[in-house]
């Protein structure tokens, strides 16, 4: 096994001594040594509802956001203007929400959360771990702020690139302070935990009923008949603005 190999290499649960995320922010803690590091991080979200973010790293030219999605042995292909992403697994097809949009809503709240320290930058780190993955429309800018990464290298490679150039907006105290502010104003403990997989759960299960009855997901409107070229199907009458369709 060769270094990069290595480095690529995500360890298995059994190999862990704690989490994959507490894993995970050891190992960038010590690589970007100019950054606070802080994994899990539950925050109010919209509707009574929590976020959850899988890792927050704050630096001097702003907080990096991370969200990881592991898909074995699976090839994900999304566009960064649409809510509805697909992977192919073992030869079938699976629609899920854009983790991209995902990500932008944990930008948000964690936005309004830090309010009080002004407009803060915020930069869009996604790690999808799989055998491939084809995505567009992700920067729609000049301005790199979002990247898309398949592997940790990548992702290294990925928040370097979103640093170049940029201006440091934090001190040393600065980035402290909103560490603090962050940890003091999560939610934490087994039952803030407990409650935030219940309305996952929940809210996955009002998804499907939806689905079942022909409503749009995102904008909660019913869906109507559509003819296109490969035959008739639902979508969203909102559309082009949303573009989620249903065979």
């Amino acid at each position: 096994m060769g270094l990069l190999d290595i480095i690529n290499r995500i360890p298995t649960r059994n190999e862990l001594h704690g989490s994959f995320g507490e894993w995970l922010t050891e190992r960038y803690a010590k690589m970007f040594t100019d950054t606070l590091v802080l994994h899990d991080v539950l925050i109010d979200g919209a509707e009574g509802y929590t976020s959850q973010i899988d890792m927050l790293m704050i630096g001097t030219k702003g907080i990096y956001v991370v969200e990881v999605k592991m898909f074995e042995d699976a090839k994900i292909y999304g566009d960064g203007t649409k809510s509805q992403w697909y992977y192919y697994k073992y030869g079938k097809k699976y629609n899920i929400y854009s983790p991209l949009k995902q990500n932008k809503k944990h930008i948000k709240y964690l936005k309004e959360l830090l309010k009080e320290f002004g407009d803060i930058p915020c930069f869009s780190i996604l790690t999808i771990i799989c055998n491939d993955f084809k995505v567009s429309n992700i920067n729609t800018t000049d301005v790199i702020d979002t990247v898309v990464c398949s592997s940790l290298p990548a992702m290294d490679k990925g928040i370097r690139l979103i640093a170049k150039d940029k201006p440091a907006v934090f001190d040393e105290s600065k980035k402290q302070e909103i560490y603090q502010y962050i940890e003091t104003h999560q939610h934490t403990g087994k039952e803030a935990r407990y409650q935030h997989k219940e309305n996952v759960k929940e809210y996955k299960q009002n998804l499907e009923e939806m689905k079942e009855q022909r409503i749009c997901p995102y904008c909660k409107v019913p869906l109507v008949l559509r003819k296109g070229k490969y035959g008739e199907f639902y979508g969203c009458p909102n559309y082009p603005k949303c573009k989620y369709t249903m065979k």
